[in-house]
């Protein structure tokens, strides 16, 4: 196939995908009618959340593009993208929530406290009721279930993680390790749900059976690692963004992230002591936060920080030239890993002064 036939077969691809959004949402609408009459304040506390909450990028289009990479339509795996999407307006609210900046006690234009409690709905109960209820064989909807409840389990282990991580006293190791819960244990999700529903229902092993491990068809680990990997890629992008142009937030609050504490783990000692120093005022001084970006941007550190993440970057790409080479969906697939891979540009110290 020529360049332009691929791209034009991605264009289609993608367009297939946002056909299928409204089924999506739909989907969702669906979900909260079998609310009625018993439960109308809760209906309509995650139905606000739901149309005003935060929303996530790849929260509808994930699961439905494996699905089509897998089996060629996308449609079988509205029920997937509802419930991960559900699963992202619960963990974006208590992020929020945590975080403490949306201003006096609304959130999405309700209280606070109503926004917390249907969070908890959206992201737990409503999720597993869904798939309860999906017209599946009921091994496959037991697996799915367990995928969900495995991936909200690590996410929330992660999230403390982050909570309580000092870049002081933790390793980049132990940081990967909350990135990979956090974030990557919910493509993670994403992934392994719709390829088990893809291959569950006809086009791999059945899912009271199989050739892997635990009775899947190996490649739904496969695509579970492949959510894996765009998700660790998708948080370094989150930290890239607010370092390089964006608030600042994270080294105005003294978050752990990977850049800073592979700083802190290989300046020299007099470097690390700076470093340290400029930490402890970087909550009250936007110069002190633009020191220290610059020093976590200088070449030494930037270089190894950048091969790692391209062998991220190139692990994703190799996975999905193994499991469905020639779909226009993979293709779609491997636009959002490279978009995800945001490396840095080493700069000097005047040059990286600029970074707010």
């Amino acid at each position: 196939m020529s360049l332009a036939s691929e791209h034009t077969a991605r264009q289609a691809a993608e367009r297939r995908i946002r056909e299928v959004y409204p089924l999506v949402r739909q989907y969702l609408a669906g979900l909260l009618d079998d609310y009625r009459p018993r439960h109308g304040a809760l209906r309509t506390a995650v139905g606000t959340l739901i149309g005003q909450g935060r929303s996530s990028p790849h929260e509808f289009a994930l699961p439905l593009l494996i699905h089509g990479a897998i089996s060629g339509d996308p449609e079988p795996a509205v029920p997937v993208a509802g419930v991960h999407a559900l699963w992202w307006r619960a963990a974006n609210t208590f992020d929020d929530l945590v975080d403490g900046d949306t201003g006096g006690h609304r959130l999405y234009g309700t209280d606070r406290g109503v926004a917390m409690l249907a969070a908890l709905e959206s992201g737990y109960a409503l999720p597993l009721r869904a798939l309860e209820a999906a017209e599946l064989p009921t091994p496959l909807r037991r697996r799915l279930a367990a995928d969900y409840l495995d991936c909200w389990t690590r996410a929330t282990d992660g999230q403390i993680g982050d909570l309580l991580n000092h870049p002081q006293q933790v390793d980049t190791a132990q940081v990967l390790e909350v990135y990979r819960k956090k974030s990557g244990s919910v493509y993670e999700m994403a992934g392994t749900m719709a390829a088990r529903l893809a291959h569950g229902t006809g086009r791999g092993q059945e899912a009271s059976g199989g050739s892997g491990a635990d009775g899947d068809d190996p490649s739904v680990a496969a695509w579970g690692e492949f959510g894996h990997l765009l998700g660790v890629l998708a948080q370094f992008r989150n930290d890239h963004d607010d370092l390089c142009g964006g608030p600042g937030e994270d080294l105005g609050n003294g978050t752990a992230t990977y850049l800073l504490v592979h700083l802190l783990h290989s300046a020299p000692a007099a470097a690390r002591e700076h470093a340290l120093a400029l930490l402890e005022r970087t909550a009250a001084a936007r110069s002190t936060r633009r020191e220290l970006a610059a020093m976590m941007l200088a070449p030494k550190i930037v270089r190894p920080y950048n091969r790692f993440l391209t062998e991220l970057h190139d692990r994703a790409h190799a996975l999905l030239t193994t499991l469905a080479p020639a779909s226009p969906f993979t293709d779609c697939l491997r636009a959002r890993v490279d978009a995800e891979t945001r490396l840095l540009e080493p700069r000097d110290t005047a040059t990286a002064a600029s970074v707010r």
